[in-house]
C-alpha cells in the first residue's frame, strides 16, 4: 500500500528498502546533532530551524559517501577510527570529525605579531581521510 497512486509496486517495495537507511538519518539528526521540540513562536523560524538542520544532513551524507566511494576506489576494505584502533568498514562522519577533534594548532603572539606557530603531527588515519576528502594538509590547516 502506498499514499502516492501513481507508484508501481516495485517502486514502491524499493522505497521500503530504502526506509533503514532514512530511519538511520533520522537516529543521528536526534542524537548527533541533538534535534529537540522547538519553542519557536513563529512557523518561519521553526522552518528556518529544520532547514538548516537538513543542511547538516545533506552534507553529513556527502561526506560519508565521499569517503567511503574513495576508500572503494583505492581497494581499502576499512579504516582505524574506533577505539583501540579498530577497523570501520563504513566511516560515519560522526566517527570521521571525531577523529580531528583533538587536533590543535597553537601560537605564539607578542605585540598582536605571530612569533612562532606550532601544529599538532597528523597521524597516518587521519591524513589517510584527507586524502579520501582530496583535502591537502596545508589546507586542513590554512582553515581558520
Amino acid at each position: 500500500l502506498s499514499t502516492d497512486p501513481e507508484l508501481s509496486s516495485k517502486a514502491v517495495l524499493q522505497a521500503y528498502k530504502y526506509q533503514p537507511r532514512l530511519e538511520k538519518r533520522f537516529a543521528q539528526f536526534k542524537s548527533i546533532h541533538h534535534a529537540a521540540p522547538l519553542l519557536f513562536k513563529k512557523v518561519t523560524r521553526v522552518e528556518a530551524n529544520l532547514f538548516l538542520f537538513f543542511i547538516a544532513l545533506m552534507l553529513q551524507a556527502l561526506l560519508e559517501r565521499e569517503v567511503r566511494n574513495t576508500l572503494a576506489a583505492q581497494h581499502i576494505k576499512s579504516i582505524p577510527l574506533y577505539p583501540e584502533e579498530r577497523q570501520a568498514s563504513r566511516p560515519t562522519t560522526h566517527k570521521i570529525l571525531d577523529l580531528f577533534e583533538r587536533v590543535s594548532t597553537y601560537a605564539i603572539v607578542e605585540h598582536d605579531r605571530v612569533v612562532e606557530e606550532f601544529k599538532d603531527e597528523l597521524s597516518h588515519t587521519q591524513r589517510e581521510v584527507l586524502d579520501c576528502l582530496t583535502i591537502p594538509e596545508d589546507n586542513f590547516w590554512f582553515a581558520k
